[in-house]
């Protein structure tokens, strides 16, 4: 675009300085001294530019009228200029990136009415059932005990979808700190204790003493829900080992499990709102879907990297790695 617009300058300049002889030849042997003839070449010569700069911007502009009206799919095949390759490969990827999260959206909508609705369908039964005295004298701590199931699974939910919403907005820097990783973990595991004891898990932790720029209620969450996660996923008699780890000028913090693992199908897509790779496992063991998506999200908000190694059967590690304190100064 660049050189087809020197050239029309070129052109137009040259045309302007004929036609400008042209003008200053005919008022000085016609109309020199007349102040009429002058406003009248002045009048000339003002139209005259007026219709070169009409003409380039017609060269100019009709060729991305024409392409904006072709389908963005056409776009890379019939650009009109070289130039605008960068700007429409970004426009295509802003579009691909807007569609995907309307997708997102309309599919999360979707999963938190259809997560909302199953307890709240099973409370309003027994509830009505009580209610009504269809529930026998003897059933009534059963139904009881079942609502409160319920209520506590709409909780827990609700939890996660507002701790998702609170990590959609990005932390500011005054927040995050330089962190020991291995007492929060050990102390986020420790509320854990119960829940493994009760699923014959055994869960320890384990590392050495580094620091991590976060946000301590972050860190807290992203341990938990990975501990949380290989509990559920797993089989009584087995184990969960967090490990904190210097590595590669960074530290390196990691849950392993020897529980069901996840088939390699299922394993790009784990860590999407609530994607569950055993649906009927999932339901059983009360999770909401959520908890790995609130880890990526949390990686995300620390500028960590997450990886997940997994075979079925045998188990599951999930490591995030935080860049160390070296690693900050140098980025800066």
């Amino acid at each position: 675009m660049e050189r087809r617009l020197r050239q029309l300058f070129v052109i137009d300049g040259l045309l302007l300085s004929g036609l400008a002889i042209i003008l200053l030849i005919i008022s000085r042997s016609v109309i020199a001294d007349s102040w009429l003839g002058q406003a009248f070449l002045a009048t000339i010569w003002l139209a005259t530019l007026f219709w070169l700069a009409w003409q380039l911007a017609a060269l100019v502009l009709n060729p991305m009228q024409e392409f904006a009206a072709l389908p963005p799919e056409e776009w890379n095949s019939q650009a009109p200029y070289p130039e605008l390759l960068p700007f429409i490969e970004a426009l295509q990827q802003r579009q691909v990136q807007k569609e995907e999260n309307i997708r997102q959206r309309q599919e999360f909508s979707a999963n938190v009415s259809h997560e909302l609705k199953t307890p709240l369908t099973s409370i309003s039964g027994y509830a009505e059932m009580i209610e009504t005295g269809m529930a026998q004298q003897e059933d009534i701590k059963e139904f009881a005990s079942k609502i409160h199931t319920e209520a506590g699974r709409l909780i827990a939910l609700i939890r996660d979808i507002l701790k998702l919403s609170e990590l959609d907005e990005p932390q500011a820097a005054a927040e995050l700190d330089w962190l020991p990783l291995l007492p929060i973990a050990q102390d986020t595991a420790g509320l854990l204790a119960f829940n493994a004891q009760r699923a014959g898990i055994d869960l320890r932790v384990e590392g050495v003493y580094s620091q991590v720029f976060a946000q301590r209620d972050l860190l807290e969450e992203l341990v938990y829900n990975l501990c949380d996660n290989a509990i559920r996923y797993n089989h009584p008699g087995g184990w969960v080992r967090v490990s904190v780890q210097d590595e590669d000028g960074g530290v390196l913090l990691t849950v392993r499990d020897n529980g069901i693992g996840i088939p390699p199908e299922h394993q790009e897509r784990i860590f999407e709102r609530f994607y569950r790779a055993d649906k009927s496992r999932s339901k059983a063991s009360g999770g909401t879907g959520l908890g790995l998506a609130i880890v990526k999200h949390i990686v995300l908000q620390l500028g960590a990297k997450l990886s997940l190694q997994s075979q079925v059967g045998q188990g599951t590690s999930i490591s995030v790695w935080f860049a160390g304190k070296d690693a900050g100064r140098n980025a800066k």
